[in-house]
């Protein structure tokens, strides 16, 4: 069974350090998930009294690869010949390829999470910062504005970080004359090959805020807040690749010794991930 991708992935080349030394911490007030660490409110963030336990897990790991293929079939007629109009020309397949491979690995991740309250999020944003961007021309005058509240962080240490890209073009082809009506082709057959292959790898033992979960603060007529996971990057579980989870339903949880508390905001509190 395969989670709904909850977390975005907070930027890696400027590591986030975890509240409260860090920007990003549970209530933060963001312009757009592409940039945690710049929230509004930082300097007044209303302290979170009701968050869910934390959650630890260790000796965690997430692969994620994705690989994008094109393949261009060209039969290209420079010439016609005269006698049995037999065609003299390249046949010619192109291929162009890209992957990618991203490698994470913890020795922990402790999930940090709460369910906001409406009444939590009219407090929040009060903020000074935030009131000073709506009242800007372009939020002004707006139909609707956006901004997004931070109820979820994934602190981890331990650090192993591996990204890799490839590339390649390959091509493949004939030419000569294509006799068809004999059943046989006269030309030259070969192939070309270009790749380029690039590893990336860092380790980091300090501890730093790997990922985050947010819902949408709507500023129109009234405030609403909305679930929010267009790009989100990972489940609520985070559990390794090869470890996928299954939710048990009328069934006590806590009687399982293998079980997970888990947040979950559908559910207005924890449920159990039971290993499958």
């Amino acid at each position: 069974m395969s989670f709904t991708k909850t977390y975005f992935l907070c930027p890696t080349s400027d590591f986030i350090f975890p509240p409260p030394t860090g920007p990003l911490c549970l209530g933060s007030i963001i312009h757009s998930t592409s940039a945690p660490q710049y929230p509004l409110n930082r300097a007044s963030v209303i302290a979170v009294a009701d968050a869910f336990p934390p959650v630890v897990e260790t000796d965690w790991k997430k692969t994620v690869s994705t690989e994008k293929g094109l393949g261009v079939g060209v039969y290209a007629q420079f010439l016609q010949l005269a006698i049995g109009g037999l065609p003299l020309g390249p046949k010619v397949n192109v291929e162009h390829s890209h992957r990618t491979a991203n490698t994470f690995a913890f020795d922990t991740v402790t999930t940090l999470a709460f369910e906001p309250t409406q009444e939590y999020v009219e407090a929040a944003v009060r903020a000074p910062a935030v009131q000073a961007w709506l009242r800007e021309p372009r939020q002004k005058f707006a139909l609707v504005s956006e901004l997004f509240i931070v109820t979820g962080l994934k602190l981890v240490k331990g650090a192993k970080i591996r990204y890799e890209t490839s590339q390649g073009t390959t091509l493949r082809g004939t030419l000569g004359t294509d006799l068809t009506a004999l059943g046989t082709t006269f030309g030259p057959k070969g192939h070309w090959t270009s790749t380029n292959d690039e590893a990336t790898e860092s380790n980091r033992e300090s501890e730093f805020v790997f990922a985050f979960r947010v819902k949408r603060l709507k500023f129109g007529r009234r405030l609403k807040l909305e679930e929010y996971t267009k790009g989100a990057f990972m489940a609520v579980g985070g559990k390794k690749d090869d470890d996928e989870c299954v939710l048990v339903e009328d069934v006590d949880g806590a009687d399982i010794k293998t079980a997970e508390a888990v947040p979950d905001v559908t559910e207005n509190g924890n449920v159990y991930c039971v290993p499958a």
